[in-house]
This record gives C-alpha cells, sequence and structure tokens, in this order.
C-alpha cells in the first residue's frame, strides 16, 4: 500500500516549454469541443499513472486554438507528477489564457484508482446558463 503520510511535502510539476498556437476567429465563432480519451498523467506519490478522458468545451471570441498544439500540450502531461484536482486547474488557466475565450470548461473523467471513479472540472469566463 502507498504510504500519504508526507503527501504535503511531495514535489509536483507542470509541462514546461509549452507553445500553444492560436489562429483568428475571421467572425467563426462556434462553440468547440474536443476530447482527448488518452490523458495520462502521474500520481505524485505513488508514481503510477492516473488516466482519463478530458474535455475541453470553449466559446472563441477572437481567438480559436489550433488542435494539434493542444493534443501535444495534453501530452506532456504523460510523465508530470501532480494532483488529479491539480492539473485540470492549471490546463483551464493555460488554454485560457492563451485563447481568451467567451468561456471555457476543462472537464477529466479519470479512471478507477482503488475503486474511485473521479472527475474534476475547472470553468473560466461567464458561462450560459
Amino acid at each position: 500500500m502507498t504510504d500519504y503520510s508526507k503527501a504535503s511535502k511531495v514535489r509536483v510539476e507542470i509541462p514546461e516549454g509549452v507553445e500553444l498556437i492560436a489562429f483568428p476567429a475571421r467572425g467563426h465563432i462556434p462553440m468547440i469541443e474536443w476530447e482527448y480519451a488518452e490523458f495520462q498523467s502521474l500520481c505524485p506519490v505513488s508514481e503510477r499513472h492516473d488516466q482519463g478522458v478530458i474535455t475541453i468545451r470553449y466559446k472563441p471570441r477572437e481567438k480559436i486554438l489550433e488542435g494539434k498544439s493542444v493534443r501535444d500540450y495534453l501530452m506532456m502531461w504523460r510523465n508530470k507528477r501532480n494532483w488529479q484536482e491539480y492539473i485540470t486547474e492549471e490546463i483551464a488557466d493555460l488554454l485560457y489564457k492563451t485563447c481568451e475565450p467567451a468561456w471555457l470548461t476543462v472537464t477529466i473523467n479519470w479512471s478507477s484508482r482503488g475503486g474511485i471513479l473521479a472527475k474534476t472540472t475547472s470553468k473560466r469566463g461567464n458561462l450560459p446558463s
């Protein structure tokens, strides 16, 4: 069994050298939704892979994210140690800052670990009701 007694002192990581690409919307502002079914990161204590399906939804204003650069960024998390709850926030912050949409949500449905299914969601901007 993994010892979590020193969990508050573990080192966490985020991807470095990220280059997300955004291009002009040119008046095209559909609601965009992507799913990436192969998302992985490392538990910072056990160093076992956490896996999940990430869904990114946003309403562009003037910039649209380029899909390949987002996929490459998500792949960078594969061997980074971080808590599931923090990863969703990190991703939402960077995507929101890059394309400045009207609103954005990032949800990760994590695969079961120890019999518990987790779902983490981060929201930015003025989401429609």
